[in-house]
């Protein structure tokens, strides 16, 4: 597998980023052409030298099953000055228990329109990738989670499968319901899930109830839907976490 890095500018979000792209063993052999795996905070996903807390998904190690179809790794680093995370992954205005204080606007709808309509032609542009539906993932954890599951419905047309691991809906509940309400999903595959031992910003009732009741209101709504969700006996808030549950979520969206 080749790993691309390189800095880019977002300009609609002022900031800059690191890409980083992983391309299969048999990339440029041929005129082969990919599914594309796009991640939230590309930091986390390979390298332990840039990661937040000095852990990674190891998405390389995800992939390395032979039974596994080969595909592209796309991301981009997030956000790091105060809450601008929390900002770009959530379209709508977030609170936290934990931090009363905070002003949270969420700027999720710029951060998406980008990612999905500059960023994704630079990147079929640029790769050997299938741009359509049917061939394009999207995954993230916690507030990565939260606007995975928001781009399932901004961008219905460009997104089949997602995955959201250990999601922090506590952030704006009313107003995720009021989305799941709003009309249908038309995903491929949804993945959704929690740990009982959730200690991100907030301790894991939280967690587990937001979780569990935003996970009935899918099904509620979409009961057709290819959907699972799972509560993670024992599991945390971490990439180490993570890292242990991406094979099987990858072998649920694959259908392997």
């Amino acid at each position: 597998m080749e790993i691309i890095k390189r800095k880019i500018y977002i300009e609609p979000l002022e900031r800059e980023a690191f890409l980083y792209v992983v391309l299969p063993s048999s990339y440029g052999k041929g005129n082969k052409r990919y599914p594309v795996l796009y991640f939230h905070d590309g930091q986390n996903l390979i390298f332990k030298e840039d990661s937040s807390m000095g852990e990674t998904w190891d998405v390389i190690g995800a992939l390395n099953d032979p039974n596994f179809p080969e595909v592209i790794i796309v991301s981009l680093s997030c956000a790091k000055v105060g809450n601008k995370r929390l900002q770009e992954y959530n379209i709508f205005q977030s609170t936290f228990p934990s931090h009363p204080s905070w002003h949270v606007p969420g700027t999720g709808r710029i951060y998406l329109e980008y990612l999905m309509n500059a960023f994704k032609a630079m990147i079929d542009s640029e790769f050997k990738t299938l741009p359509d539906k049917k061939h394009t993932y999207m995954l993230g954890s916690s507030m990565g989670g939260v606007i995975s599951l928001e781009a399932a419905y901004l961008y219905s047309d460009k997104i089949g499968h997602v995955a959201g691991l250990s999601n922090a809906f506590y952030a704006s509940m009313p107003e995720l319901e009021n989305l799941i309400t709003s009309k249908p999903l038309s995903l491929h595959h949804l993945y959704l899930d929690t740990g009982d031992q959730e200690l991100g910003l907030e301790k894991q009732l939280i967690y587990i109830e937001s979780n569990q009741k935003i996970a009935s209101l899918i099904q509620k709504e979409n009961p057709s839907l290819k959907f699972k969700f799972l509560l993670i006996k024992d599991g945390q808030h971490n990439e180490v976490a993570w890292r242990n549950r991406l094979p099987d979520i990858l072998k649920f969206l694959f259908d392997i």
